[in-house]
Formats: C-alpha cells, sequence, structure tokens
C-alpha cells in the first residue's frame, strides 16, 4: 500500500535519541547543502543544454513534455508547496532524491556514448549524483529525528542511447530540469524547516 506522506510536525514531535540542537544542526547543514546544489543544478542544465545541438540549445526551443520513470514532478505550484506540512514536504524530497543519483548516473553513461568529448558535462553530472546522494542521507536521518516515514525505494532508470539519439538526448534534459526544479524545492524547504529549529 502507498506511504502517506501527511505527517504532521511540531518541535516537540521528535521520535529520535538526537536533541533538538543535534536535529537543528542536521537541518541547517542540509540547508547549507542546497544553496549549493540550487547553483550547482542550474549550471548543469546550462552545460547539458549547450552539449545537445540543435534544436535544445535554440532558445525557442520548446521540449516536448515527457515524464522520468522514477522520478516525481515537482508539480505542486509554490504556494501550494509551501503550504504542505513540513512532513509532506520531506516525503516528496526524499522520493525525488532517493531517484536522482541514478537517473542522473544514466544521464552520464548516456552522454559518454553521445558526448563523448564533453568532460565537464560529465564531471558535473558525477558531482550532480554525489551531492544528490548525500542530500538523500541527510533528509533520511532528518526524517528519522522528526519521526517522518520515508518512501518506498526507486526502481527505475533511463534506457541508453539505443533508444534513439533525440530522445536519449530529451530524457536526459528532463533529469537536468527535474533536478534543478527540486533544487529549488528543497532549498524552500529546508529553510522554513530551518526556522522551525533555530540553534
Amino acid at each position: 500500500s502507498p506511504v502517506d506522506p501527511a505527517n504532521l510536525l511540531s518541535p516537540a514531535a521528535s521520535s529520535s535519541s538526537l536533541s533538538q540542537q543535534e536535529v537543528a544542526t542536521k537541518i541547517k547543514q542540509t540547508h547549507s547543502l542546497t544553496v549549493l546544489l540550487k547553483h550547482c543544478s542550474e549550471q548543469l542544465l546550462a552545460e547539458y543544454v549547450r552539449h545537445q545541438g540543435e534544436p535544445f540549445s535554440s532558445p525557442d526551443f520548446q521540449p516536448p513534455a515527457m515524464a522520468v520513470p522514477g522520478l516525481p514532478s515537482p508539480s505542486v505550484p509554490p504556494e501550494a508547496w509551501l503550504a504542505l506540512s513540513d512532513g509532506k514536504r520531506l516525503w516528496h524530497l526524499a522520493a525525488a532524491y532517493a531517484a536522482l543519483p541514478g537517473l542522473l548516473g544514466s544521464v552520464r553513461r548516456q552522454q559518454a556514448e553521445l558526448n563523448p568529448l564533453a568532460s565537464e558535462l560529465h564531471r558535473q553530472l558525477e558531482a550532480a549524483a554525489r551531492q544528490c546522494r548525500g542530500l538523500a542521507g541527510n533528509l533520511e536521518r532528518i526524517m528519522g529525528a522528526l519521526g517522518v516515514t520515508g518512501p518506498p525505494p526507486p526502481s527505475s532508470s533511463l534506457g541508453g542511447p539505443t533508444t534513439g539519439a533525440f530522445l536519449a538526448k530529451l530524457g536526459g534534459y528532463h533529469v537536468c530540469r527535474l533536478h534543478r526544479d527540486w533544487a529549488m524545492r528543497s532549498h524552500e524547504a529546508l529553510g522554513l524547516l530551518r526556522t522551525k529549529y533555530p540553534l
């Protein structure tokens, strides 16, 4: 049965042995990581587009919509996102960051075949996967400390370039775009949580 993310949190609701100060410290560290992730995700998307050629590099290009298997879309409007409970936001972030490292790794392998000389893009994709794994670990610890049940593990990855170069590039574009969008959401969510658990 699906996990219900409708957890309501308060500073008094911690079910962990961590002290409130330790929880606050971890939240502050994680918020700092989201600042880095937000910046790097914007750089990665620009670098990715730069190497895909036409029509991706055209300023008028509107990529067709494409779902990324296993990666939720932050489709909740920003106002509604901020109105969610802390538990719901953390649950959705955890689901996204559980899936992103594997998907970014798939994009890295695709780009090694499609753009073998794009070493800076390859490096940024590897760094993004590492950063997402780090953020996923931090989110897991925060959720454990606050008594929030995590999402089920992800099970999907992108196909290889055998699906066709354009579709592979399009899939990679959407992974990088969603990575940027989730980085923005994580920065907002951890900023809000930090105000509730001050040091």
